[in-house]
C-alpha cells in the first residue's frame, strides 16, 4: 500500500501565501508610479500611451484568479513511478544519453591519437 501524503499543510501555506499577497497590496508598491498619482507628468484628457486604456481599472486581485491559483497548488501531480513512466521513458532516454556521451568522449580520445600517430 502506497502512503498518500495530506495536502492539508500545502493548502495551509497556500492560503498564508495568498493572504499575504492580497494584505501586502503589491500594486502598490512598484516602481513605476501609477497613472494618476502626483509624481506623474501631466497629460491631456483621453491622451494615453501605446498599449494603456484612458479607463481606469480597480487595483485589487479579482476572486476568480486567486481561486484558480490557489486550487493549482492543490491539484495533486503523478510521480514519474506512476504508471510504469518511469521505466518505459526516463530509463531509457537516460541510458542512451549517458552512453553517447560517453562514446563521444572515447572516440575524442581516439581522433586525438590519430592525430598523434600521423603527424603533419
Amino acid at each position: 500500500p502506497r502512503a498518500r501524503r495530506s495536502t492539508l499543510p500545502a493548502a495551509i501555506l497556500l492560503t498564508i501565501g495568498a493572504l499575504a499577497i492580497w494584505s501586502y497590496e503589491a500594486a502598490n508598491n512598484t516602481f513605476v508610479a501609477a497613472p494618476g498619482s502626483p509624481s506623474t507628468p501631466a497629460q491631456s484628457a483621453g491622451v494615453a500611451l501605446r498599449g494603456t486604456s484612458t479607463v481606469t481599472t480597480s487595483k485589487t486581485l479579482p476572486l476568480d484568479v486567486l481561486a484558480l491559483g490557489i486550487s493549482a497548488g492543490l491539484v495533486e501531480t503523478q510521480p514519474a513511478q506512476a504508471y510504469g513512466i518511469f521505466y518505459d521513458e526516463l530509463v531509457p532516454y537516460a541510458s542512451v544519453t549517458v552512453f553517447t556521451i560517453i562514446w563521444g568522449i572515447v572516440l575524442g580520445f581516439v581522433l586525438l591519437r590519430l592525430q598523434e600517430a600521423f603527424p603533419e
